[in-house]
């Protein structure tokens, strides 16, 4: 009887001593586990946002056409793929879509997907601040103001990269006082006549 009962009291102190996961029949599952099968579900609703703007895309809705874009570059539902992006990219931009000509020039800029061409990168943000997407004017005005892609013309690169800083865009700002070309403590007309006389 004294054995049985010591026999009781050691189970008791092991079963207390093991996690509750342990104790019951359930088991949990692991933290691993559960953000495998997040990132699965995640993987297919990319998926299936991929089918849906290429269908939309060739419907020509060139706002699909650039989150068609934005899913093969950033290789999301499936295989990352810069030169269906361009593609993507290219015909949002022929369609006068803003957004995808400021994309298009930034891959062109670096070469992924099409051949690396600064000037044609120029051009095509150009295009893109003439369509109205502010990322395309800053990514102007920074090539403007530093000459990249043709000539250098400070005063009119800092005045698209002000712009876009004026609206919001936060890149445009920074890079604005990379360059030197803004201090929010100097009146921007001081800063302006700064600019004009590099």
């Amino acid at each position: 009887m004294r054995r049985q009962i010591l026999v009781s009291l050691a189970v008791a102190a092991v079963a207390a001593i093991l996690p509750a996961a342990a104790q019951s029949s359930r088991v949990e599952r692991s933290q691993a586990e559960i953000a495998f099968e997040k990132a699965e579900v995640n993987f297919a609703a990319k998926r299936d946002a991929r089918k849906a703007a290429a269908t939309a895309c060739a419907a020509k809705d060139y706002e699909a056409c650039v989150s068609q874009g934005d899913l093969y570059r950033k290789g999301e539902g499936g295989v990352q793929d810069y030169d269906l992006a361009a593609k993507a990219y290219n015909r949002a931009c022929a369609g006068g879509n803003g957004e995808g000509c400021a994309s298009l020039a930034y891959l062109t800029s670096l070469g992924r997907g099409v051949e690396t061409n600064q000037t044609e990168a120029r051009r095509l943000y150009k295009l893109s601040c003439d369509y109205g997407e502010t990322s395309g004017c800053a990514g102007y005005g920074n090539m403007v103001f530093t000459g990249t892609g043709g000539p250098k013309n400070t005063a009119e690169g800092g005045e698209a990269l002000r712009q876009s800083c004026v609206q919001g865009y936060k890149w445009a700002c920074t890079r604005l006082q990379e360059l030197g070309g803004f201090d929010p403590n100097v009146p921007f007309s001081e800063q302006m006549m700064r600019l004009r006389d590099r």
